[in-house]
């Protein structure tokens, strides 16, 4: 299994989640967007969306914004599965035609997260626990696609997880990352989170020694649940 990986942010790689997935047998190629115009050329079986401080209708600053939408819809079209984290979820969410927009209140920290109550709910996620707490780092939301399942949700922000058909999902919040990655982002603390979020270094800092094991369980969680949709017949490979 050969899958593209869009990296927007050098502080944003596939973590613990991409290290699940090839510890399962996935190989990962991986598109650096600052560093490379377009991505590596290959035939691939599935597609990861991450993370970045851009607004995903940020075209003109960040053509990949662009591009990487028409490899969502190209996967879409070859029913290949698509998993996106963060901007990833907003991104996958433009892709079927909804809007991406700032959200009334920004997420930074881990944040309680609940599955939503629905038959229509992954299994997988009816087993986990009633509420997690899991990284959050965003100022946008969206629209929920009307074609998206909603998967799970929270008070802050109403879209927190959505399916779209039965293998592509969009996650708002991080679970692929590890302790480095989350101590790393707070490097990109602007004046107004210094401003409204003066003890973030500290509470960061401790939510990862209480939530961090945790949030690794889930996206290895996630990491085979979603690898498992890769085995199902009459799919071939994307070719970029």
């Amino acid at each position: 299994m050969n899958i593209l990986v869009i990296q927007s942010s050098p502080l944003d790689p596939v973590g613990v989640f991409g290290e699940r997935l090839v510890d399962l047998g996935a190989t990962l190629s991986v598109w650096l967007t600052e560093k490379e115009p377009a991505p590596p050329t290959g035939n691939y079986d599935g597609l990861v969306v991450l993370g970045g401080a851009m607004n995903a209708h940020e075209d003109e600053k960040f053509p990949h914004l662009r591009a990487a939408v028409g490899l969502i819809q190209k996967f879409r079209r070859e029913n290949k599965p698509i998993m996106g984290i963060c901007l990833g979820a907003q991104l996958i969410a433009r892709a079927f035609g909804s809007q991406v927009y700032t959200h009334r209140v920004p997420e930074l920290g881990f944040c309680p997260v609940s599955v939503v109550e629905s038959e229509h709910v992954d299994r997988w996620l009816k087993e986990l626990p009633t509420e997690l707490c899991l990284m959050q780092w965003h100022f946008d939301t969206f629209d929920l696609p009307p074609e998206a399942t909603l998967l799970m949700t929270n008070k802050v922000c109403k879209y927190q997880a959505y399916r779209i058909g039965e293998n592509i999902y969009g996650f708002q919040f991080h679970f692929e990352v590890t302790p480095e990655i989350v101590i790393s982002w707070l490097s990109m603390k602007n004046d107004w989170i210094e401003a409204h979020y003066p003890q973030l270094d500290s509470q960061i800092k401790a939510q990862v020694e209480a939530y961090g094991q945790r949030s690794a369980q889930f996206a290895h969680r996630v990491a085979d649940n979603w690898l498992a949709l890769f085995s199902k017949p009459g799919r071939g490979q994307v070719v970029v």
